[in-house]
C-alpha cells in the first residue's frame, strides 16, 4: 500500500483495518524511539507506544483530515507522556529488591549491528557515551527535553513541533538553543572532570 498517511487514516475511519495496520507498521519504530528517548526502558517504551496506537483505533473518527497524521499521532503520544510524568510525581514507584539496575533496559548501542556491539574495545565506550548521554538528557527541563526528542529522534521540523506543543515556532527555536547549549555544557563538563 502506497497511499499517505492521511489517506490511510481515512480509509481506517471508514472501517479499513489494514490501512490501521499499515499505519502501525509505518511509525511503531519512531513511536517507540521517542518514548525510549523518554523513558530509558524499552518495556516502558513499548507499552507506551502500544497505548498510543490503541488509542488512535478507538479515537480515529476525531482524526481531522486538514490535520497531518503525525500531528495526531505525536499529539497523542505526548499527552500520554505527560499523563506518565504527572503519574510518576505523585505515585512514587516501588522499586523490586530482585530487580538489578538494568533490568528491562535497553541502551543505545542495542541500536549498533550486533558485529560493532560485540567488540569489546566498543563495549566500555559504547556503555560510558550512553550513560553520559542519558544522564544529560534527564537534566534537561521536560519541555526543553521533548523539543529535543521531536526534533532529532522523531525528525520533525519547529513549525510542526510548534503545532504539536502549542507553542510559538521562536519558542520551539529558543527551547532548542538553550537544550542544545545545555547538554554541550553537560557532555563537556563531565568530559573535563574525567580528565581531571
Amino acid at each position: 500500500m502506497n497511499d499517505t498517511d492521511a489517506n490511510l487514516m481515512v480509509a481506517f475511519k471508514n472501517g479499513d483495518e489494514d490501512a490501521f495496520a499499515e499505519l502501525v507498521q509505518r511509525h511503531q519504530r519512531p513511536v517507540l524511539n521517542f518514548f525510549f528517548k523518554l523513558v530509558w526502558d524499552s518495556h516502558l517504551a513499548e507499552d507506551m507506544a502500544q497505548e498510543v496506537f490503541l488509542r488512535i483505533f478507538r479515537h480515529a473518527t476525531s482524526y481531522e483530515e486538514t490535520a497531518k497524521f503525525t500531528t495526531f499521532l505525536y499529539t497523542i503520544a505526548r499527552n500520554l507522556w505527560i499523563d506518565h510524568v504527572r503519574a510518576r510525581t505523585t505515585e512514587p514507584r516501588a522499586a523490586s529488591l530482585d530487580a538489578s539496575p538494568n533490568d528491562g533496559e535497553s541502551t543505545l548501542s542495542d541500536c549498533l549491528p550486533a558485529s560493532a556491539r560485540s567488540r569489546p574495545d566498543r563495549q566500555a565506550e559504547l556503555a560510558e557515551l550512553d550513560a553520559r548521554l542519558r544522564k544529560a538528557l534527564d537534566a534537561l527541563p521536560e519541555d526543553h527535553r521533548l523539543v529535543v526528542v521531536f526534533s532529532e529522534v522523531c525528525g520533525m521540523r519547529y513549525q510542526e513541533i510548534a503545532t504539536l506543543m502549542k507553542i510559538p515556532v521562536g519558542t520551539v527555536k529558543s527551547r532548542m538553543h538553550t537544550a542544545v547549549f545545555q547538554l554541550r555544557q553537560l557532555l563537556s563538563r563531565k568530559s573535563r572532570s574525567k580528565g581531571d
